[in-house]
C-alpha cells in the first residue's frame, strides 16, 4: 500500500492542502446544479517542482535551462510523443477507431490531487482534454513505481498512491451485465467473471491502460464558505495494467482525470449527477499553472465559437472549424478543424497553410534580420528573426474561427535566448504538420470554456493568477473568481483590446502607433516568460 501522502516536497503548505480536493462556488438559495467546482493545477515540470529539487539537495536540476534552445527542443519531443500519430505522416483519422477500444492523446502534462474513495485518500492525477476515462492505478500487475527518482525531480518527495477497493466503504463492482457497462466501454470479461471490463490504448507508442471498472465516490469542496466536501459517486477505471508512458515516469504515475467529450468523462458524470452543468473551464497562467472549473460556463462578454463533429453523429474531442487566419494584411484561407489541445505545448499546421503563413510573415516582417534556415542555433524552429529588442512590433496573426470569430495570437514567438543567458532574437512557435493543432501556447492568458452542453468553446483573456488566488474555502469574490452563471468581466490590464484593434501589447509593452491596425507589438520579457512555461512542458 502506498504512502497515502500526496503532497509535493515535505510539509504540505496552505496551497497544497487545498489542492487536495475540488473547489467550489454556489450562491446560497440556488440550485445545486449552478454550482462550480474548481481543481487547481500544476505543471510537473514547474518552477516549484525545481525549487523543491534545489532545496532538497539533489544536486543539478536535471533538464536544460528553461529559456534554452535545448529545452524547446525537448518540449518539441514531447508534442511528438503525445500526438505521435496525428503528427506523423499518417492521416489524422486513425487516431480513432471504432469499437471497445478507443485511440485517444496520451495525458500527463499537467496534474491535481484529488481525494477518491471512503475513507478519502489522494491521488496526483494527470489532467487531459484529449482523454475520457478516469483511471487509478489498481490492484496493479504492471503500474507505475510508487517513488523514483524521477517524480523527485518534479518535487514529489512522498510515495504515491495506488487506489483499494476493498479499502473503500463507498467501492462498488461494475457487473458486466449492468447499463453502466454497456454505457461506457462495454467490454465484458471472456472468462465469465462478471466483471465490466476496459481498455483504453492512447496514441503514443504502446501506451495503455486497461482494468475493471468501479464505482467510488469523489470529493469536492464548494468555494461558498462551508466546510463539509461534497461527495459525489463517479465511475473510474481500477488501472491494473499500464503500460509505455504511464510506467515510465513521464506519463500519469498516479492516474489520470479525463476531460473530454465522451458520456463517461467526468465532467460529464458530474453533469449527469446534477451537482453542475455540463460544461467547464481551464485557465493557464504564465507559469502554466492554473485551474479547471466544473461547471463555468463563463461570461457574458466571452466569445465564443461551436465545436464541430469529427464523426457525422458525434461529438469526439474538442475540434473548432478555422476559416482563416490573418496575418498582417493578408488572409490565408483555411477551412478546416482545428483541435483545442491543452496537452500539446506549441501549435501546428498543415503543410499547405503553414507554408503560406511563414511566407507571409516573413515578407511583412522588415524591420528585423531573419536567421538562415538550417541554422543549428534555431533547431527546432524554421522562422527566426536577430534582434536585441525587448519590445518587438510585427505583423499580427488572428485566427479566424467558424462564424468570423476572432482569435488573436498574443504571444506566438519564443526568444533565442543563448547559454550565456544573452537575448539574441525571437522564433515564431508554430510547426508543420498534417494536422491543426491549437497548443497552449496560443492559450495562456485566456479563460477556455468547454461547454459541452452548447457545444461551444468559449474564451476571453483573464488574468489566470489572479483567478487562482481568489479560489479556496469562504465566499465567493466578487470579481475574478468562478461564479455562477454569467459573470461580469475581471478588471485587469491583461483583457483583450475592442476587436477593431490588432495591437496586442504584452506586459510592460507600449501600444502599438496610432493607425498600425495589422502590427502588433510583443513583450519579449513576456516571450521570456512564455519560453519558460514551454520548458516547464
Amino acid at each position: 500500500m502506498r504512502n497515502r501522502n500526496g503532497s509535493l516536497g515535505g510539509e504540505a503548505s496552505d496551497d497544497q492542502e487545498e489542492s487536495m480536493a475540488c473547489r467550489g462556488a454556489t450562491n446560497s438559495g440556488e440550485l445545486l446544479s449552478d454550482a462550480t467546482y474548481e481543481l487547481p493545477f500544476t505543471h510537473k515540470f514547474s518552477g516549484k517542482a525545481r525549487e523543491d529539487h534545489y532545496a532538497q539537495q539533489r544536486g543539478d536540476w536535471p533538464f536544460p535551462d528553461v529559456d534554452t534552445v535545448d529545452y524547446q527542443k525537448f518540449l518539441t519531443h514531447r508534442d511528438a510523443a503525445r500526438h505521435g500519430r496525428m503528427l506523423a505522416n499518417i492521416p489524422a483519422s486513425y487516431t480513432f477507431l471504432e469499437g471497445n477500444y478507443s485511440i485517444q492523446f496520451v495525458g500527463g502534462l499537467y496534474y491535481s490531487t484529488i481525494d477518491v474513495g471512503t475513507p478519502s485518500v489522494p491521488f496526483l492525477v494527470a489532467l487531459d482534454t484529449g482523454s475520457d476515462l478516469f483511471w487509478l492505478p489498481c490492484e496493479c500487475q504492471s503500474c507505475a513505481p510508487t517513488s523514483s527518482p524521477i517524480y523527485e525531480d518534479y518535487g514529489i518527495t512522498n510515495a504515491l498512491n495506488v487506489y483499494s477497493p476493498t479499502d473503500s466503504n463507498t467501492s462498488k463492482t461494475i457487473a458486466c451485465a449492468s447499463d453502466e457497462c454497456h454505457l461506457y466501454i462495454n467490454q465484458c470479461d471472456a472468462n465469465g467473471g462478471g466483471e465490466c471490463l476496459y481498455k483504453v490504448n492512447y496514441a503514443s507508442v504502446n501506451t495503455s491502460t486497461s482494468g475493471r471498472l468501479v464505482e467510488d465516490v469523489i470529493h469536492l469542496i464548494p468555494n461558498d464558505g462551508e466546510p463539509t466536501p461534497t461527495t459525489v459517486p463517479i465511475v473510474l477505471g481500477c488501472g491494473q495494467m499500464q503500460t509505455g508512458s504511464f510506467i515510465d515516469g513521464y506519463g500519469a504515475p498516479d492516474g489520470l482525470i479525463g476531460l473530454g467529450f465522451q458520456n463517461y468523462s467526468v465532467p460529464a458524470l458530474l453533469a449527469n449527477s446534477g451537482l453542475v452543468k455540463d460544461s467547464f473551464s481551464m485557465c493557464f497562467g504564465p507559469d502554466f499553472s492554473g485551474r479547471v472549473v466544473f461547471g463555468d460556463i463563463g461570461s457574458a462578454t466571452q466569445t465564443s465559437t461551436p465545436f464541430l463533429r469529427v464523426q457525422p453523429g458525434s461529438y469526439d474531442t474538442y475540434f473548432v472549424g478555422v476559416e482563416a487566419i490573418d496575418v498582417g494584411t493578408d488572409s490565408i484561407t483555411v477551412g478546416e478543424p482545428a483541435l483545442f489541445d491543452t496537452g500539446t505545448t506549441y501549435s501546428y499546421l498543415n503543410s499547405s497553410t503553414y507554408q503560406q503563413l511563414l511566407t507571409s510573415f516573413d515578407k511583412q516582417n522588415t524591420d528585423y534580420t531573419r536567421i538562415p534556415v538550417g541554422s543549428e542555433e534555431i533547431q527546432p524552429w524554421e522562422l527566426c528573426y536577430l534582434t536585441t529588442d525587448a519590445i518587438i512590433k510585427t505583423p499580427s496573426i488572428d485566427y479566424v474561427l467558424n462564424g468570423k470569430v476572432p482569435f488573436s495570437v498574443k504571444f506566438p514567438f519564443v526568444p533565442l535566448i543563448y547559454q550565456n543567458r544573452t537575448r539574441a532574437g525571437f522564433c515564431l512557435a508554430i510547426f508543420e504538420s498534417n494536422a491543426n493543432i491549437i497548443g497552449v501556447n496560443f492559450m495562456v492568458g485566456l479563460n477556455l470554456i468547454f461547454n459541452r452542453e452548447e457545444r461551444t468553446l468559449g474564451f476571453e483573456e483573464t488574468d489566470c493568477s489572479s483567478l487562482q488566488a481568489n479560489s479556496g474555502a469562504g465566499p465567493a469574490p466578487e470579481s475574478g473568481g468562478p461564479v455562477t452563471g454569467p459573470k461580469a468581466p475581471t478588471p485587469s490590464p491583461s483583457r483583450r483590446p475592442p476587436p477593431s484593434s490588432n495591437t496586442t501589447p504584452g506586459p510592460g509593452a507600449s501600444p502599438a502607433p496610432s493607425g498600425a491596425s495589422n502590427i502588433a507589438a510583443f513583450s519579449l520579457a513576456t516571450g521570456l516568460a512564455l519560453a519558460i512555461v514551454h520548458i516547464l512542458l
